[in-house]
């Protein structure tokens, strides 16, 4: 599988060392959330999907929410935008904050906090929508993990359209879309099926239409297999290069989570990275800020976010 560069998801922090593992130093603890699932960002605010107080992502239960919190993880609205049901996945395209609920796409715009798009997949028998990210202009890319598919979502024209795949995925969670020279390419990690530790990454060319993923084997010997895994970041140099990447593996059902941390020069280099505050519970759907290099992690099991910064290996 050849990573590519990006057009506007892969992350370029020259400052860290292509060939040696970062390490990772706290700025905050943030306690307090019920079932934090996804941090998204905005340039100054971070939001944190809760999926409700039982862990039950799946219920349309109306206990779920998104909160808001400052870079610093000060200045907390905990129910920022309340009434939801059990919200994952989200992202920041604009003005706009995208949210997967359990078998719905939601918009809302972050300076009136008002839903301004809500498309349902429904009818697909949908109920385990869990990442989104931003792809060509007005599409998102929408996972399913309890149907092994990936959606393009239309956010102007309001519809939605199976991705097909030659070599479907297994329990598709964490989503990257990348556009390189050679092409579009989604990255995707797997939280597995038969509810085992089994996932694994895969990449996919798509098509000029995005509706057709062809699988890319990856490199002999590359170490991004068998978890719960889940979140997912690929880090370029100012060259746009990818040098390396990091993905969360929950492990257990139960505070034994990890981070990785993987170098793509040769040979590949896996390195387990040391997480102030023990070992997370559910490291979920992070997000890596590239300007500061801070990591936003939410730990779904114990309802708590962890802001971290990456730093080179001393």
């Amino acid at each position: 599988m050849k990573i590519p560069a990006p057009l506007f998801i892969l992350l370029a922090l020259p400052h860290l060392m292509a060939d040696e593992a970062p390490t990772l130093k706290l700025i905050a603890e943030v306690k307090g959330f019920a079932s934090p699932e996804s941090i998204a960002w905005d340039g100054t605010h971070y939001y944190v999907s809760n999926v409700g107080k039982e862990l039950k992502p799946t219920a349309k239960d109306g206990d779920g929410f998104i909160s808001r919190m400052d870079a610093k993880g000060d200045h907390l609205e905990l129910n920022f935008i309340d009434k939801l049901n059990a919200p994952k996945g989200m992202v920041v395209v604009g003005k706009t904050l995208y949210v997967c609920d359990v078998d719905v796409l939601l918009g809302f715009d972050l300076d009136s906090k008002e839903k301004t798009v809500e498309i349902s997949l429904a009818k697909d028998g949908v109920q385990l929508l869990n990442d989104v990210c931003a792809a060509s202009a007005g599409k998102l890319l929408v996972s399913a993990t309890d149907k092994n598919k990936v959606y393009v979502v239309d956010t102007e024209q309001k519809t939605f359209a199976e991705i097909g795949f030659d070599k479907a995925p297994s329990g598709p969670n964490g989503l990257l879309y990348a556009k390189g020279d050679d092409g579009a390419y989604l990255i995707l990690v797997e939280w597995g099926r038969d509810n085992q530790p089994n996932g694994n990454l895969k990449g996919y060319r798509l098509d000029r239409t995005l509706l057709k993923a062809t699988y890319e084997a990856a490199p002999e010997g590359f170490p991004v297999k068998d978890g719960y895994l889940d979140g997912i970041a690929v880090l370029c140099d100012d060259q746009g290069e990818p040098q390396s990447l990091l993905y969360s593996d929950w492990v257990a059902l139960k505070p034994e989570g990890k981070l990785f941390w993987v170098g793509m020069d040769d040979p590949i280099i896996r390195t387990e990275l040391t997480i102030p505050k023990g070992p997370p519970g559910g490291p979920a759907d992070f997000f890596l800020e590239a300007k500061s290099a801070v990591l936003a992690l939410p730990c779904m099991l114990e309802g708590r976010v962890l802001l971290l910064q990456l730093a080179p290996h001393e």
